[in-house]
């Protein structure tokens, strides 16, 4: 078992956590979704061929099964290695790739969440400002295409990241975020913008779940009204 906080402020609050319910199994942290998981929680079941099998009637897939793919492979495809991540020619890759397609918000999210995991901020932050400018939010949220609403709602919250010592619009584009995609996993992070204080630096590590959920209600509320507008 590997555990994989999406964690916005980065080691220490998730380090609390884990250290509070004594986890014992390997945990890592994702402050700029470089894993692309926008979503939490997400469950994989890896069976012991190291085969990824479905979620759906998971008890009668944990088999062998010959014809689907080890998860070495699969994981070489999706995700690049540490090393490669910060290797200049993979960035200067990602950044050609960038400049011809700067409304590519698979590659502009790559892109950013790299500048940001190097403390890039004003780099990540034209990026991700130019793509988003292509795109109608409410539009989009409005539709039937979940993938692009669910990747456009991780890149306004990668902006929310680039704009690192503007709370107001930190707490602006992790709202769009939410309005977007309205996660659990976003909710929090938009909480924690909104009040750090509620969050970090508490006794014993524990945050105000009250607040938390008080404020995935007003979003869900607010994402209501916003909806409505184009209708």
């Amino acid at each position: 078992m590997i555990g994989i906080a999406l964690d916005a402020e980065g080691i220490e609050p998730a380090k609390r956590y884990y250290e509070k319910y004594h986890v014992t199994f390997p945990a890592l942290v994702d402050p700029n979704y470089a894993s692309e998981m926008s979503f939490v929680p997400v469950t994989i079941f890896v069976d012991e061929h190291g085969v990824v099998q479905s979620r759906r009637r998971w008890e009668e897939n944990l088999k062998p099964l010959a014809d689907l793919k080890p998860v070495t492979e699969k994981i070489r495809k999706q995700w690049s290695s540490p090393g490669k991540r910060f290797d200049p020619a993979s960035i200067a890759k990602l950044v050609g790739a960038n400049r011809n397609r700067p409304q590519d918000l698979a590659t502009v999210s790559e892109l950013a969440s790299r500048y940001l995991d190097l403390n890039l901020h004003k780099e990540a932050r034209k990026i991700l400002e130019k793509a988003v400018t292509s795109f109608s939010p409410k539009e989009i949220a409005s539709s039937e295409d979940k993938t692009k609403s669910k990747l456009l709602g991780q890149v306004y919250f990668q902006l929310s990241r680039a704009c690192k010592g503007d709370r107001k619009l930190q707490v602006k584009h992790a709202t769009m975020s939410y309005y977007l995609y309205p996660s659990v996993g976003f909710g929090k992070q938009i909480a924690r913008i909104i009040a750090p204080e509620k969050f970090d630096g508490r006794p014993k590590g524990d945050f105000d779940n009250a607040f938390r959920e008080a404020t995935l209600r007003r979003l869900k509320k607010e994402r209501r009204e916003w909806l409505k507008d184009s209708q």
